[in-house]
């Protein structure tokens, strides 16, 4: 279960490296101290244990240093300290080989599968399996574990892959009056509206994410949240907990969404279709009437509400609360974070999810992430296939040069690793490419280059971060397009946005076209695709309409047509960005896998032609003479190369504008 080998004698624990003397302590016994043992550069001991969770150090020439080799950690009287876990089951071992789960036991690991034994293995022929999600129960010789993975076209999946779709589940589609509970006192614009579960299977089987080129929904969480109603940040208006953001139980899933039974068939149906599901995880606060603050207050930080006098939201990020009806779980309370561990864990396997959005990341303590990382690895990837963990570490925009951007980008990077998240939302980009570009038009397409260019250099190597263009948290991309400056207004006796004029739905066009063939797994806002309108949270969380105007139409088809040509190209999902030309209003970069690449051509502006070595336009209306794309005013293109040809003269031209966006502090 984690770096120590637990054995007839005892836990194993080893440090390996140069050293005059190592010794270890543990909250077995914080007054022993344990001299270790050192062969050829090995350093070990064993410690006789009860099944439990234990705080440890290693003192290396009178240093005291977490243990190199374990990931998990935990807080002792305050301290924190490496964690060793004692009397977890065994991993059985197990693998895939050619289509050919392959499971080391001497007995049959799962008998309701045919499984053929072979020697001191198990097999099963995959090929024997229906296309789809498979999660496989492996049990035998006293260990268990769970196989996870896919069989047929979506098993070569990988998360760079994916275009994720963000649901709220009650503003989306009441599928089933039956479950939609009655008013809470809130104002009528955040409170309940109906939106459940059956209403996102039934736009699953409608095949709506599947014809817009959609293979992943995030969906906000399933938790049962309070009836009542409570006052807003404001301190005037009255709102629910109709987001799923205010759990009052751990495990269960709210009658208002439909309950366990609607999430099962949900999760089922968009296996069936292709889709993956993540859910949205809360770990940093509970409602007041969650059952954990009821019966555990000691797990809870008695902090003060954030962002008041002497309560900034980054010193105090750990133990203020977001609301004093929102209790602020302490992650140094083991307690506390194992139980949220275990819940994650439930969840993930009882519904059979493929990843999990960590809500508020920056607000919990670090281990918080590389503990629950860690598990899940554990529980979740043994075979192979990728649980999707993805954060929200909520950063600003701090100026237009990357030192002054080097924190936000540091404090993103910091939950992100082996065993941290995938990958986050991409706050640094959503700021200086939407705020700047695609709403304001403040700044112009050098800037979009520079930025786009800098989410691929000051990441962590292999991040799958998550550019976007708005989300429930943000003014409506469209509003904040048509900038009457209604589009900052939340509530209804305010001048709310209304129906954008058409050139908002045009330029609309530039930013989602962008979205869907940079890198990254990119994410959709639901009703983004169509241009839904509205103000600031909650007149951006308004009841979906799928009648379609002609604008939302057009947009619609448009969103659709370059998502499906980013299914079928390996460059827009998997390929490496890089600048081709580079002027105010127009932008072309090239998008390349192994030997495969597309132009991708933003024109903002006038009537312009470009000079490329690409040779077939396969989206939008510009025409090509003499390797001469003759491009429309406001256009969209993306061009491919129809054969292979020497064409270092013209990339030789662009040589400069590349390099010059690339060095560039910023333009």
């Amino acid at each position: 279960p984690n770096a120590q080998a637990e054995g007839e004698e005892g836990v194993l624990f080893t440090w390996v490296g140069s050293a005059s003397t190592v010794e270890l302590k543990g909250e077995w016994d914080w007054d022993q101290t344990i001299v270790m043992t050192e062969s050829g550069g090995i350093w070990s001991t064993t410690v006789d244990l009860e099944d439990g969770l234990y705080c440890y150090k290693f003192i290396v020439d009178d240093d005291y240093i977490f243990d190199p080799e374990n990931t998990y950690r935990g807080y002792c009287d305050g301290i924190e300290n490496s964690v060793v876990r004692v009397g977890d089951t065994p991993h059985l071992s197990h693998q895939i080989v050619d289509d050919i789960l392959v499971v080391s036991s001497a007995e049959n690991p799962n008998s309701d599968y045919a499984f053929n034994q072979n020697g001191n293995t198990w097999e099963l022929d995959l090929n024997t399996l229906q296309d789809g999600k498979h999660s496989i129960t492996l049990a035998a010789d006293g260990k268990e574990s769970l196989a996870v993975f896919w069989t047929g076209p979506n098993a070569e999946f990988i998360w760079d892959d994916s275009l994720i779709y963000m649901i709220m589940t009650d503003r989306f589609v009441n599928g089933n009056t039956s479950n939609d509970g009655t008013p809470s006192g809130a104002e009528a614009e955040a409170d309940w509206m109906g939106g459940d579960l059956e209403g996102v299977t039934q736009m699953i089987e409608s095949g709506y994410f599947n014809n817009l080129g959609v293979n992943a929904l995030w969906i906000s969480p399933f938790n049962t949240n309070p009836t009542g109603s409570y006052i807003a940040a404001d301190g005037q208006h009255m709102v629910s907990g109709y987001h799923g953001y205010w759990p009052i139980e751990p495990r269960q899933v709210d009658p208002r969404f439909g309950g366990e039974e609607a999430l099962t068939e949900m999760v089922d149906a968009a296996h069936d279709a292709g889709l993956r599901v993540m859910a949205d995880f809360v770990v940093n606060h509970v409602h007041e009437e969650h059952v954990y603050a009821q019966e555990h207050p000691e797990w809870f930080n008695q902090g003060c509400i954030c962002g008041t006098d002497s309560c900034d939201w980054t010193e105090r990020r750990l133990d203020c609360l977001f609301m004093d009806y929102m209790p602020d779980l302490d992650w140094k309370n083991r307690d506390a974070s194992e139980q949220i561990i275990e819940d994650a864990l439930w969840w993930a396997e009882t519904f059979d999810l493929d990843g999990i959005r960590v809500d508020a990341v920056k607000h919990v303590d670090d281990h918080a992430m590389t503990n629950l990382a860690t598990r899940i690895n554990e529980r979740f990837e043994a075979t192979g296939t990728d649980f999707y963990l993805k954060g929200e570490t909520a950063m600003g925009w701090s100026g237009h040069t990357l030192e002054e951007n080097a924190n936000d980008y540091g404090t993103i990077n910091r939950y992100i690793g082996d065993d941290a998240l995938d990958g986050q939302a991409d706050f640094v980009l959503y700021h200086a490419v939407v705020d700047n570009v695609f709403t304001t038009g403040n700044m112009n397409y050098q800037h979009l280059d520079y930025w786009t260019n800098r989410s691929q250099d000051q990441y962590v190597d292999g991040a799958i971060m998550v550019p976007y263009l708005g989300s429930h948290d943000s003014p409506r991309y469209i509003s904040r397009i048509e900038n009457d400056n209604t589009q900052w207004n939340q509530w209804e006796e305010q001048n709310l946005p209304t129906t954008p004029s058409s050139s908002s739905f045009q330029s609309a066009k530039q930013g989602l076209a962008w979205l869907l063939t940079t890198p990254g797994a990119p994410m959709i806002y639901m009703a983004d695709e169509y241009g839904q309108h509205g103000g600031a949270d909650p007149d951006n969380r308004r009841m979906l309409n799928f009648n379609f105007t002609d604008d939302q139409q057009d947009l619609f088809d448009f969103t659709k047509d370059i998502a499906n040509l980013r299914l079928e190209h390996e460059p827009l999902r998997r390929g490496t960005y890089s600048t081709f030309h580079a002027e105010a209003d127009l932008l072309a970069y090239e998008m390349t896998s192994g030997d495969d690449s597309l132009l991708v051509v933003l024109n903002r502006g006038d009537v312009e032609q470009l000079e490329s070595p690409y040779d077939e336009v396969i989206f939008g209306d510009a025409t090509l003479f003499d390797n001469v794309l003759a491009l429309s005013a406001n256009s969209v293109t993306i061009v491919a190369k129809s054969s292979v040809e020497d064409n270092d003269t013209i990339q030789t031209n662009n040589t400069s504008n590349q390099t010059s966006n690339q060095t560039t502090n910023e333009t």
